[in-house]
């Protein structure tokens, strides 16, 4: 922070910049993969997929990712109820609509995976 005329000047970082930033260790760690179904085992493994415990991540979104996945790598796909139960399996965290939401005035986001971000390329 710095003084201009008596008032403070806060430079804003990105979330991307304070997460490289940041010394605390934030990975998340997957648990049951024997368990669960490879294609979504893979899928969580997979490049565009970062496992951290500070990021939220859409269910429709997640779902959605996955269904190009499954398409791209010619896997078959687990109905959405199913993924739903895999994902939970592997510890990704299920959250209501009232924890989480897209931004200050965009859309509410009805549920969301917690400890997962997709990463657009």
């Amino acid at each position: 922070m710095s003084w201009y005329r008596g008032q403070s000047v806060i430079s804003k970082r990105t979330l991307a910049q304070w997460m490289t930033e940041s010394k605390k260790d934030y990975h998340f760690r997957v648990r049951n993969k024997e368990q669960a179904e490879t294609s979504v085992v893979k899928f969580v493994f997979s490049d565009n997929i970062k496992k951290d415990r500070r990021l939220y991540t859409a269910c429709r979104t997640a779902y959605n990712h996955y269904l190009d996945y499954c398409h791209h790598e010619s896997l078959t796909p687990l109905n959405n109820h199913n993924f739903k139960r895999n994902m939970e399996l592997l510890g990704f965290v299920y959250q209501k609509h009232h924890r989480f939401y897209a931004g200050y005035y965009g859309n509410k986001v009805t549920t969301a995976y917690k400890n997962i971000g997709i990463i657009k390329r």
